[in-house]
C-alpha cells in the first residue's frame, strides 16, 4: 500500500499541476479534496495501522516515513487554497526555523516513475470489495464487533491476483474472520446476501450471523412501506389536476422519488428471494 499511496499522490500532484497550469482552479481543489479525504485518510491510514502498532521496526518505520512524507507534500499541494492553517501545519512538520516558509518552497511535481496504473487498478477494486461488504453488513444490520465469513467469486484473472494480494486489506478493514476467493461459488452455502464490486461477486453467509427470521421479518416490512409509498405516488402522478397545476420541476421530482423507490422495491424483493 507504501507504493499505492505514493502512486495516487503523483497522480494527483499530475493532475493539479496541469489544472493550475489551464487556469481550472477548481478541478485542482476537487483533486486535492478527493485524494486528502478519499485515498490518503479513508483508506491509506487505515491500512498503516496494524504496521503502526505492531512489533515489526521496519515495517513500523517504513510506513512512518511514507505518512509523513506523504503528509509533507500534500500540505504543500494545499498551500495555494489553504495558506495560513497549512503553513502551520507544515512548520510543525519540517520543524523549521523562524527563517523559512512554506511560501518559498517549490511547489510539489510529480514523479512520474511512481506512478503505477496497474496497481491503482488493483487498489480500487480492493476498496470496493470492502465497501461492498461493509454495505452487506449494514444491510443485514451485523454488529460492528463481529467477525464474518466472505466468499469473493470471479473468474477474472486478474482480479483473483488483485484479490488475493489484497485480501489482509479487505479482511482488516471489512473485519472478516474468513476470506475465501475462487472462481465458483461453493456449494450448499445456505442464505446468503449478495453484492457486486466490478465482475466480483461479494456473497455473505448469514447462518449462524444473524436470526434470519426477524431479518426476513423486517425485509417485509420494509417491502410493504415501499409498496404503500409506490402506490400512493402512482395515484398522485395519474391525478390530472396535480399534473396540470403543480410546477413542472415538482412534478419531476415526484417521478424521480418514484423511480427510487421502485428501485428500493426490486432490491427488497431480491433479498427476500435469496433469502428464501
Amino acid at each position: 500500500c507504501d507504493r499505492w499511496i505514493l502512486s495516487r499522490f503523483n497522480q494527483t500532484a499530475l493532475e493539479v499541476n496541469q489544472y493550475i497550469s489551464s487556469y481550472s482552479l477548481g478541478e485542482a481543489a476537487r483533486s486535492i479534496y478527493e485524494f486528502i479525504w478519499g485515498d490518503f485518510c479513508d483508506y491509506y491510514i487505515e491500512l498503516v495501522k496494524p504496521r503502526l502498532l505492531g512489533e515489526e521496526e521496519l515495517s513500523k518505520s517504513t510506513a512512518q516515513s511514507v505518512l509523513l512524507s506523504v503528509l509533507i507534500d500534500t500540505v504543500a499541494l494545499l498551500h495555494p487554497y489553504m495558506p495560513h492553517i497549512t503553513e502551520e501545519i507544515w512548520q510543525v512538520l519540517v520543524s523549521a526555523d523562524a527563517k523559512t516558509s512554506l511560501a518559498l518552497q517549490n511547489f510539489p511535481q510529480p514523479n512520474r516513475d511512481l506512478i503505477n496504473s496497474e496497481l491503482e487498478a488493483q487498489f480500487k477494486l480492493i476498496f470496493e470489495v470492502i465497501r461492498t461488504v461493509r454495505n452487506l453488513r449494514a444491510e443485514a444490520e451485523v454488529k460492528p464487533s463481529q467477525k464474518v465469513k466472505i466468499i469473493l467469486q470471479t473468474e477474472n484473472q486478474t482480479e483473483l491476483i488483485a484479490l488475493t494480494s489484497g485480501s489482509s486489506y479487505i479482511s482488516n478493514l471489512g473485519k472478516i474472520e474468513e476470506i475465501i476467493i475462487t472462481k465458483q461459488v461453493p456449494d450448499n452455502l445456505g442464505q446468503t446476501l449478495a453484492g457486486v464490486a466490478n465482475t466480483v461477486q461479494v456473497l455473505l453467509p448469514l447462518t449462524g450471523v444473524i436470526d434470519l427470521g426477524k431479518f426476513k421479518q423486517k425485509l417485509q416490512r420494509n417491502l410493504t412501506k415501499i409498496e404503500g409509498a409506490i402506490a400512493s405516488t402512482e395515484s398522485r402522478l395519474s391525478n390530472e389536476s396535480f399534473i396540470q397545476r403543480a410546477p413542472s420541476e415538482l412534478i419531476a421530482n415526484v417521478k424521480a422519488e418514484l423511480e427510487e423507490s421502485k428501485q428500493q422495491e426490486k432490491i427488497l424483493r431480491s433479498r427476500l428471494e435469496e433469502l428464501g
